[in-house]
């Protein structure tokens, strides 16, 4: 295998030269870094950091703080309604200067007074076009004079529907919430048709308003169906984190309807999906609903990947749930019903245990693999000529004793952010974009070392796409996709208050990885933030093991000094490797 430990070396000492900061003690006496001078937030509290000459005197509203070793500063100023002005004062024997803050804390909604009668209209939904279906719920609310009494009505499909004012507990504290629902039926389709709203307040007067978003009712007579233009997330609502499946190019979709940016989608009898609407184009009036029949899989290989070939009429949604105990996957094809059963395994490959399949509902298909490998390295599904394949990953060979068990394996290390995308930056002007690469250089130089193969998504300061990022690891075959990070609080969290280390992942077969390199992180001195189960994009994806390390705090002061520190960054690209190499480790000895 060619070496690059070499060229390694000579990009992290290059790093190094661009990392080392301006001396402290020819830094000016005050700057400040969050939050701008001028800014208009919905906090009641914001946070500030800032950084002076080691040795200054720093007060915040003529409050002192605490300025660390390193000058920097931070703290908390709760914020009052309205205009509010922060004066920061950094003080030391050549002087004394000051920078004042400007802060405006958006008013809250007031509540609107019983007399006149009123509508305010910054509460009103649908504040965006709805398309449904006949037979469909509409719910709508307004804002109003609180004890009087409500109605709606939308042309053509519904009149004087009552609505009722909400309890406070149901309206964030608030009176004066008024809600309706309505189960909207129609013989022709209905288009885009505002909801008229009237309130009559206890002064005894009317008054009317209609909805910024228009109301179309579809019969359902002729169904629409729609194709996926770029890859896309199936969504359990259009307001959830995380998703059901990542669909492809080119699947088909039954659209029912439409709520603001999102299509809403008939997977099978009484089961829905949203997608977002720009990923989606309509096909034309007349185009067959999404049902496909599908055969039982004929098992191929095509290099470490094991390949489940099916043949399928239509490309149809999907989902795919794994399971590590026992390691199974479940890929669910809607409107799909099974044509053959017949299945030949290969003689030459073990990865599988057993298949297994279920037709529940005529147009709901379940295929069941049980794996005989315990850690499961990766899947995806993608449809080609006629034949929908879900690849399954197989277990790589870990190298033998004397020689490191992540040697021939394949890392894509991801310095997080770049260019323009700074990241989190410290109180000293530290930014993580600079932190990131320097000690994603140093784990790479390390892996190198150890015989791995190693991919950088980015080896100099530009910005990349995280699709990007992801395809030049998928482009490299890789094994480990490694997302190197420093973390950061919210603008009105404590920064003194909130430091240490963690590890993130978000499917199952990541956990495993995530818990091997926590503790070798914790061993440098950090503090404990956690190995936690999120979803980000990068995270989410299914072929290839993935982990999110946030090494510290780049908002902590204290954690910010240890990475401003490069023989602490060595300690930390040490402390990911040797998870690394456990994790390897594990596998090798599972084999045995």
């Amino acid at each position: 295998m060619k070496r690059i430990t070499i060229i390694f070396l000579i990009l992290i000492a290059m790093a190094s030269l661009t990392f080392s900061q301006e001396p402290a003690a020819s830094r000016s006496l005050l700057s400040i870094i969050f939050p701008p001078a001028a800014d208009t937030v919905a906090l009641s509290k914001i946070r500030i950091s800032g950084s002076t000459r080691p040795g200054a005197r720093v007060a915040i509203n003529r409050m002192p703080v605490r300025v660390y070793p390193s000058g920097a500063f931070v703290s908390r100023v709760d914020l009052s309604y309205g205009a509010n002005e922060i004066r920061i004062t950094a003080a030391d024997t050549m002087g004394d200067t000051t920078a004042v803050l400007k802060i405006f804390r958006e008013l809250p909604i007031p509540i609107s007074p019983e007399r006149p009668t009123e509508i305010d209209q910054r509460i009103m939904w649908p504040d965006a076009d709805v398309i449904l279906m006949s037979g469909d719920y509409l719910q709508v609310r307004i804002k109003g004079s609180p004890g009087g009494r409500a109605k709606f009505s939308i042309p053509k499909l519904c009149k004087n529907v009552p609505m009722v004012e909400l309890p406070r507990r149901d309206a964030l504290g608030m009176r004066g919430i008024y809600s309706g629902v309505v189960r909207l039926e129609t013989e022709k389709p209905i288009y885009d048709k505002q909801v008229e709203f009237e309130l009559r307040g206890r002064d005894g007067k009317k008054v009317k308003a209609k909805s910024l978003g228009k109301v179309t009712v579809l019969s359902g007579k002729i169904p629409r169906v729609g194709e996926t233009r770029s890859t896309t997330y199936l969504k359990s609502t259009p307001y959830a984190l995380s998703v059901m499946s990542i669909l492809p190019v080119g699947i088909r979709l039954h659209v029912i309807g439409r709520l603001a940016n999102h299509y809403k989608i008939r997977l099978a009898d009484g089961k829905y999906a949203y997608v977002a609407a720009p990923d989606v184009h309509l096909l034309p009036p007349g185009i067959p609903l999404p049902k496909t029949s599908i055969s039982l899989p004929s098992l191929g290989f095509d290099r470490d990947w094991l390949q489940l070939s099916m043949r399928i009429g239509t490309a149809c949604p999907f989902t795919i749930q794994q399971t590590t105990d026992p390691a199974t996957l479940e890929l669910t094809v809607f409107g799909a019903h099974l044509t053959s059963q017949w299945i030949t395994y290969p003689d030459y490959d073990s990865t599988i245990h057993m298949i297994r399949w279920q037709q529940p509902t005529a147009d709901i298909f379940k295929l069941i693999v049980k794996l005989n490998q315990k850690q499961q390295w990766g899947h995806r599904v993608r449809f080609e000529k006629g034949r929908m394949i879900l690849e399954i990953r197989k277990a790589p060979k870990i190298a033998p004793p004397p020689e490191s068990p992540v040697a021939g394996l394949i890392f894509a290390l991801d310095a997080g952010h770049g260019g323009v995308e700074l990241g989190a930056v410290g109180a000293t002007g530290l930014m993580e974009k600079d932190v990131n690469l320097i000690y994603t250089k140093k784990l790479a130089a390390l892996l190198d070392s150890a015989g791995a193969e190693v991919i950088l998504t980015r080896k100099s300061d530009k910005r990349m796409s995280l699709a990007d990022r992801i395809e030049k690891a998928r482009q490299a075959n890789a094994h480990f996709f490694i997302w190197l990070h420093n973390n950061s609080v919210g603008s009105a969290s404590d920064p003194a208050a909130v430091r240490g280390t963690s590890t993130y992942f978000t499917i199952p077969q990541n956990q495993a990885l995530a818990w091997e390199i926590y503790p070798h992180l914790l061993k440098l001195g950090l503090r404990p933030f956690g190995r936690v189960q999120s979803d980000y994009f990068v995270t989410r994806q299914t072929d290839m093991l993935i982990v999110l390390v946030e090494g510290g705090f780049m908002s902590n002061p204290e954690d910010e000094m240890l990475l401003a520190d490069d023989a602490f960054l060595d300690k930390l690209a040490r402390a990911v490797f040797d998870g690394l190499e456990d994790f390897c480790f594990k596998q090798r000895e599972n084999k045995h």
